[in-house]
């Protein structure tokens, strides 16, 4: 499977899982009982009213909060700001409008994903070269270490392909170095040793840096993170450890690492999945493979205690014959001979 087939295809995919959420939201579904006419009204956060306003394109609206305190980076469940929104919809004049107005043009979404990303993705090049004369990041690179770049060749949008690559000609930005920083940041943070810091989780996702080394194969990172002393087993917002993000990934070698560590297989995240349920296909028999090595290395006192209770079942049971032994005196002898 070639590099392009192994990215995330972006946009699309990322639109229908929050459609998804969206769907399965409490805020989509319907109250259980019809509610009293005094009850009806429903107070939205000044951050919904915003960014609602951003979607309708009502400008006058958007200037009218601003003056009344909104946020103008205001995001939602996802990390989208108004500014994602708009280059997703195509809505060149109200990217303007919203960069004139001081909205932060490499904000990174949930995902990592920048304004740039997002119309990079959509194949909207206008938009994309009023980003870049503005002074988007051309080298940020997203959770998946893709740049814009990497997502207008997913989506195989030529004129999107062309401009990007023109431009990163042009800035003289070093793609690969570019794509490692991550990792290298984290592999600088490892070293420290400060387990407080690297095994603080993130205020939005609940992850540790030890799910993204995970996630992501990052094996130096991953090593000095369980030699500090990690948590193997913490899970994040959705109740995944780090070995589910190793095992959806396709990381064979960090979920090795972590089995090696004795990572708990059989943990389930909050939809009750493991880690081989939320693995990629190819994942599977590797995953079944360590699950039974480990089995076969390390078992529990709980299932000591079973195998010890199957030997003694199977001990024959018959009691001892105790054989009875007297010993008599001859005059004893002599006076029961007697009787």
């Amino acid at each position: 499977m070639s590099s392009l087939e192994v990215r995330n295809n972006s946009a699309m995919m990322k639109r229908a899982e929050q459609l998804k959420r969206w769907e399965e939201s409490d805020t989509n579904r319907a109250a259980p009982s019809p509610r009293h006419e005094h009850s009806r009204r429903i107070k939205f956060s000044s951050g919904c009213v915003f960014l609602a306003a951003c979607l309708s394109g009502d400008k006058e609206e958007v200037l009218q909060l601003l003056e009344q305190g909104a946020d103008i980076n205001t995001a939602n469940v996802d990390g989208l700001t108004a500014l994602h929104q708009a280059c997703i919809d195509d809505k060149l004049d109200m990217v303007e409008f919203l960069i004139e107005h001081g909205a932060d043009i490499n904000r990174q979404d949930n995902e990592g994903w920048t304004p740039l990303h997002a119309t990079a993705s959509c194949g909207f090049v206008s938009i994309a070269c009023y980003l870049v004369e503005h002074n988007a990041d051309v080298a940020a690179v997203n959770s998946d270490g893709d740049l814009a770049l990497d997502l207008a060749i997913d989506v195989q949008h030529m004129p999107m392909i062309n401009y990007m690559e023109k431009v990163v000609q042009e800035l003289n930005i070093d793609v690969d170095q570019a794509r490692r920083a991550e990792e290298q940041a984290m592999l600088k943070d490892a070293k420290r040793g400060d387990l407080s810091e690297v095994d603080r989780p993130h205020p939005k996702t609940g992850a540790t840096a030890l799910h993204v080394a995970a996630a992501k194969g990052y094996a130096k990172v991953l090593r000095l993170l369980l030699a500090a002393g990690c948590n193997v087993d913490k899970q994040d917002n959705d109740g995944w450890t780090p070995l589910h993000a190793a095992a959806h990934w396709g990381q064979k070698e960090a979920a090795e690492m972590l089995v090696e560590s004795l990572a708990d297989m059989d943990i389930t995240n909050y939809a009750g999945q493991t880690c081989i349920d939320v693995a990629d296909r190819k994942m599977v028999k590797f995953l079944e493979e360590l699950r039974a090595n480990k089995r076969n290395k390390r078992r529990p006192s709980s299932q000591i205690s079973r195998i010890s209770d199957a030997i003694e079942n199977h001990v024959d049971k018959t009691r001892t014959k105790l054989v009875r032994v007297e010993v008599r005196t001859d005059t004893a002898k002599d006076g029961s001979h007697a009787r």
